[in-house]
């Protein structure tokens, strides 16, 4: 997704959509491979496609603990201002997901029902 060093402001492997509210990516990693750093500047979702496992690394090196995840799962994230990080599949099969980032600020009125994990 990125080269090295760089931060990168595209979150998925390819872009599916884009509209005035929305951004869907597909993010596909092969075992061992990373999404490079990249940028969240909205809130997001992404749903699951396989089983798989995810490690966190933020810019500072610093490496959460790897998260199994299993097809289907939704996860929602909220950003406040930014959320800079890479994802490496720790797992032995390639991983997919699918990235909706939502463009529109948020209201006062919005529900999520799901986990907000970080990721």
């Amino acid at each position: 997704m990125s080269t090295e060093n760089q931060i990168s402001t595209e979150v998925g492997s390819k872009l599916l959509f884009e509209n005035e509210r929305v951004r869907v990516w597909d993010l596909r990693i092969e075992p061992g491979e990373s999404t490079g750093l990249h940028r969240h500047s909205c809130d997001f979702l992404y749903v699951v496609i396989g089983d798989g496992q995810l490690q966190r690394v933020d810019p500072d090196g610093s490496r959460q603990p790897p998260k199994p995840m299993s097809d289907g799962h939704v996860r929602f994230k909220r950003v406040d201002s930014e959320d800079v990080h890479e994802a490496i599949n720790v797992g032995d099969s390639p991983w997919r997901n699918i990235v909706v980032e939502l463009k529109e600020p948020r209201g006062n009125d919005v529900v999520s029902s799901g986990s907000s994990d970080e990721m």
